[in-house]
């Protein structure tokens, strides 16, 4: 964690909509495990729902670097921390 943010200062309707969306993810993950319990469930089965996990992971990423990038980036300048946030931009970028 950056030590110049840290606190979650994310945009209400991305953190209304990105919880709404890991509330369904979750579901689909206990339905995989479930599905895991089972020995009638075929693989691919199981392996289509986990690449569902996934998109839906990377959508609720995007969601969040997105709020990220217009509510702290495109601010840099005028608070005066443009390389800090390079360098938390560059870390995040090795995850992604």
């Amino acid at each position: 964690m950056s030590d110049l943010h840290q606190n979650l200062q994310l945009n209400p309707v991305v953190r209304t909509e990105t919880m709404s969306r890991l509330r369904s993810v979750k579901g689909h993950v206990e339905g995989i495990i479930r599905m895991l319990e089972s020995d009638s469930v075929y693989c691919v089965d199981v392996l289509k729902q986990i690449k569902a996990v996934d998109g839906a992971m990377t959508k609720i990423g995007d969601m969040i670097l997105r709020s990220h990038l217009h509510d702290h980036v495109v601010t840099a300048n005028k608070r005066g921390d443009t390389n800090e946030i390079i360098e938390e931009l560059m870390e995040i970028l090795k995850y992604r």
